[in-house]
């Protein structure tokens, strides 16, 4: 919306100029002056004089002011040095800005007036005709009619019609019928001026004259509303307005104008066409002219915008009372390249209805509109052809509101030291070359930006957060060389694998995929011994817990889950612990008689987790006779190679597990013989 306005406001402010006040640099004050004889308007040659009135200082004078802005002036010299001008027309009336400027206690100063210049002293009049018998004439009020009154010659040997006031209409029917008739029409002065007489005008009395015209027709910003300019005589016309599925509906206008500029609605915002009706003595109808609307301005890579328009159908035909068939229609584009306040206007000729438009910066921003010159005629005898302008509604495309595909080939992954890796595969499709990859973390004030990558990089982001925790979430997102930013990925989460009080596994509901979801978990344990990983057993994606068997460990067991898509790519959790208990069983007997049963004294049991161990055995007068530090060490009975004898023994044993646990255990046992 606001390129839309800037576009416009260009455009009025280039008409108008210093003479809207709006367009004054800042703290410019108004001058003043005046033309000798207070003239407005004359005829060709017209000299003009002008008296300062202003106060100011260092006046200067642009005769032939065509709306340039302050800093365009011509500051050297005084341009006009005489106060006079010479304005010439000899072709019709024309309108001449003089602008005053200089300055006024030290501030810019401004001032405009307007004057008129005919080549005779013909007024502004319209008119039109119609069965050769019939003429309607309307001299309307206007700053170019300022006579002091006006007389008409009717071609018809008829008395002079004197007029005194404005407007004025007349409907003159004829007595006879003929294919021309030479009028006048003549502005008087009570003071001869010296203008000469307008000559005679031949007119076509068979629908001649200022006949309904559609000048142009521009969709508004927003599609809702469009303007629309018209010609015709100076009095009131009937706008009808239709989509091109519907008739006119005849006499059901939808609005009432005289020639001029009007805002319309469209219907329900579709194109819509509209035809200007006049009824006097006979019909007469412009042609029809239908709305463009631009639809869409689409990227196709760096260098090219493509545009689509809905097309204003060639041979369509409408009717009020007669046919109107639309023959041709060439379209052209109007574009702006707007980049740091610097603007490039253009325009590209004869365009097919989807047009790519090669752009040198694909980092401005780019303003269209789309112009058709509409061609057809009217089915008569012979074939009365019209033409007329439609432009559409003006569309930017700013490169940093365009959201571009996400990436949704991502996934996230927890490694072996409880870090996290998050890969993906660009399946964005957009053809556009990256300028950065973005890696976005959730945090409790939303997601935040936590890292970026250039597309030289491996596409793999390596994040050092601690996983055991929580589920961590992230999203990828990217930009272009452009300036354009993708729309996010899904969110993708870790994860998170922890142990309950009753030593079973349970995992959060999260994906750690991009577009995909878990097809299914994997169960994975870790050897004690020598870190491999093996699998346990698989458990179907709607289930997120299971238990775990313990038996065949001895310090501790590790675990892990890995979730899979159905495409089969896996993602790891964290990995989990379960500290193994200690367990060990003391035999209360043994027979050291080398028969290879129960021949030794061995603590049996889980012993992973002993630190120290310390194992006394006393005989039964309370003498220590074995002290054994070695887990794994058994006894054969013996001491200092002699055999033990039968009988009933004490051990005392200390045990530090690696948690810091002390166990202390005291018992008896017997040697058998």
């Amino acid at each position: 919306m606001y390129f839309t306005i800037f576009w416009l406001s260009t455009h009025i402010s280039y008409a108008q100029g210093l003479c809207d006040k709006n367009n004054w640099p800042p703290n410019a004050v108004e001058g003043g002056f005046k033309i000798d004889g207070d003239i407005s308007a004359g005829c060709t040659p017209m000299a003009v004089r002008l008296k300062d009135m202003s106060g100011g200082s260092d006046i200067r004078y642009d005769f032939y002011y065509d709306g340039k802005a302050a800093n365009l002036l011509d500051k050297v010299g005084n341009k006009d040095s005489t106060n006079l001008a010479l304005f010439s027309n000899p072709n019709s009336i024309r309108y001449y800005t003089i602008l005053q400027y200089g300055k006024k206690n030290g501030k810019d100063m401004f001032a405009c007036k307007t004057v008129s210049v005919r080549p005779n002293n013909q007024p502004v009049f319209s008119y039109s005709t119609c069965n050769n018998n019939f003429l309607n004439l309307i001299i309307p009020q206007d700053p170019a009619n300022n006579f002091d009154y006006y007389t008409i010659e009717w071609g018809d040997n008829s008395a002079i019609q004197t007029v005194t006031s404005l407007p004025f209409t007349a409907n003159k029917s004829y007595g006879t019928t003929t294919p021309t008739r030479s009028i006048r029409v003549k502005g008087e002065n009570n003071t001869p001026t010296g203008c000469q007489p307008p000559p005679f005008q031949t007119i076509n009395m068979d629908s001649d004259g200022n006949v309904p015209k559609i000048t142009e027709l521009e969709v508004l910003p927003g599609g809702t509303k469009a303007k629309l300019s018209f010609s015709g005589t100076f009095d009131t016309h009937q706008i009808y307005q239709r989509t091109p599925s519907q008739n006119y509906s005849f006499p059901n206008f939808k609005y009432q104008a005289n020639p001029g500029t009007i805002t319309v609605d469209l219907i329900n915002n579709q194109q819509t066409c509209f035809m200007i009706y006049k009824y006097t003595a006979c019909a007469q109808l412009s042609g029809e002219v239908c709305t463009i609307q631009l639809d869409s301005i689409q990227i196709f890579g760096p260098n090219i915008n493509t545009l689509s328009w809905q097309t204003i159908a060639q041979n369509q035909t409408s009717s009020i009372l007669n046919t109107s068939t639309i023959k041709n229609i060439n379209y052209d584009i109007d574009w702006q390249e707007i980049e740091n306040n610097n603007i490039l206007i253009q325009k590209i000729y004869n365009v097919n209805p989807t047009y790519g438009h090669t752009i040198a910066k694909c980092s401005a921003n780019y303003c269209y509109q789309i112009i058709a010159k509409v061609e057809g005629e009217w089915s008569v005898n012979p074939a009365v052809p019209y033409s007329s302008i439609s432009k559409s509604e003006i569309k930017c495309i700013d490169r940093k509101s365009v959201i571009t595909p996400p990436i949704t080939d991502v996934n996230v992954n927890v490694l072996a030291d409880d870090k996290i890796e998050l890969s993906f595969t660009d399946n964005s499709n957009w053809s556009v070359n990256k300028a950065f990859y973005f890696l976005y973390e959730a945090s409790p004030n939303g997601f935040i930006k936590r890292d970026s990558l250039t597309p030289a990089s491996q596409k793999k982001f390596n994040v050092n957060a601690d996983a055991t925790k929580a589920s961590l979430c992230y999203q990828l997102g990217y930009s272009d060389v452009c300036g354009s930013n993708s729309k996010l990925s899904g969110e993708i989460c870790t994860i998170h694998l922890l142990v309950n009080n009753k030593e079973e596994l349970i995992w959060t509901d999260v994906s750690p995929f991009g577009a995909s979801g878990i097809n299914n978990f994997e169960l994975i344990s870790i050897d004690e011994n020598t870190g491999i990983e093996s699998l346990q057993n698989t458990v179907p994606s709607s289930q997120l817990m299971t238990q775990v068997d313990l038996s065949n460990y001895e310090i501790e067991a590790q675990f892990k889950i890995k979730a899979l898509n159905a495409n089969g790519m896996g993602s790891y959790s964290n990995t989990v612990s379960i500290p193994i208990e200690a367990l060990f069983f003391v035999p209360d007997a043994f027979s050291p008689d080398d028969n290879q049963l129960n021949d030794t004294f061995e603590i049996k049991g889980r012993l992973g987790r002993v630190k120290t161990y310390d194992l006394k055995i006393f005989d039964r007068w309370g003498a220590n006779i074995i002290q054994i530090k070695d887990k794994n060490q058994n006894w054969d009975g013996n001491i200092t190679l002699k055999p033990l004898s039968g009988g009933i023994y004490t051990f005392q044993l200390k045990i530090e597990l690696n948690n810091g646990e002390n166990i202390y255990k005291i018992g008896k046992f017997e040697v058998l013989k």
